[in-house]
């Protein structure tokens, strides 16, 4: 009987530290266990992942890769400071997640790799959603669409009307996006210019004869220089989204970010940023609430 009485004491005493430690524990803040903000209306704990949404919350820090050098999305504005509308958006995002944005500036061609190399969270840079990319990187919902214009002297001197007019001209564009293909496809001579308001420049100066850019960039550019004798005369018929990307394996991490963004459509976030860079245009895109859903 002594055994036995022994044994009662020993499990009553096992039961009593058991139920102290989750008593102990329920009362402790353990940053692992923290939702970092109601809004993201997700625990990130709860799903085994790549851990990338808990370090940012431990570090108090969200990751974020940009290029740094593609107005007006991203670029060194007023005393060096870095700035555009991918980068607001981002800012944004990360205090919307009761975290700071830590921006990591890079080049273009390596804004991904660095993705999976783990050098930052997420990369918010005009990167269009592509069923190609999907293999390796996962997307936010898209905080923007654009689709690609053909820009023209306004006096309408060199005769171009549409894409289909442009073979054997000089077509100013930047080289890193789709527009070369889009220039070639129609026998054009690309021009490579980096800076969309360069590129319109030697148009108005008749030494180019068309610009290929995107549809915002154009409103941005139409908005800071209104008197500038160029006109987009015709908008292709291919729609990009652009959303934030993540390497795979992250699904909180992504969860998060869509939450940040819905909330930023939810109490005009994101439009005083839209407004800022884009204006109220009829062309203008609203909203992620706008987006295609996938």
């Amino acid at each position: 009987m002594r055994g036995t009485k022994s044994i009662r004491y020993v499990s009553l005493a096992c039961l009593l530290t058991l139920f102290g430690s989750i008593v102990l524990s329920g009362c402790t803040v353990n940053s692992n266990d923290r939702v970092p903000t109601p809004n993201m209306g997700v625990n990130p704990y709860r799903v085994n992942t790549g851990f990338l949404l808990r370090n940012a919350v431990e570090r108090g820090t969200l990751r974020i890769a940009t290029e740094r050098d593609y107005p007006p999305f991203s670029y060194r504005g007023t005393g060096g400071i870095l700035t555009g509308f991918d980068v607001e958006i981002a800012e944004e995002v990360a205090r919307h997640m009761e975290l700071k944005a830590e921006f990591v500036e890079t080049e273009w061609e390596n804004l991904l790799p660095g993705l999976t190399e783990g050098k930052y969270d997420a990369v918010f840079n005009q990167i269009e959603d592509r069923p190609d990319r999907r293999a390796l990187y996962d997307f936010s919902v898209a905080y923007l669409s654009s689709t690609p214009v053909l820009l023209v002297h306004s006096s309408g001197k060199a005769q171009i009307r549409a894409f289909s007019d442009i073979k054997g001209k000089r077509v100013g564009l930047n080289p890193t996006g789709i527009y070369k293909d889009m220039a070639k496809r129609y026998g054009a001579e690309a021009v490579p210019i980096k800076y969309i308001s360069d590129a319109a420049n030697k148009l108005a100066n008749g030494d180019l004869d068309a610009v290929i850019s995107d549809q915002l960039s154009v409103t941005n550019l139409k908005q800071q220089f209104p008197e500038m004798p160029v006109a987009a005369a015709e908008s292709a018929d291919r729609v990009s989204e652009i959303s934030a990307a993540f390497v795979k394996g992250n699904p909180d991490l992504v969860a998060a970010v869509d939450n940040a963004l819905a909330t930023m459509q939810q109490d005009g976030t994101y439009l005083t940023i839209w407004n800022k860079y884009f204006g109220d245009a009829p062309i203008s895109y609203k909203g992620i609430h706008d987006r295609k859903v996938k």
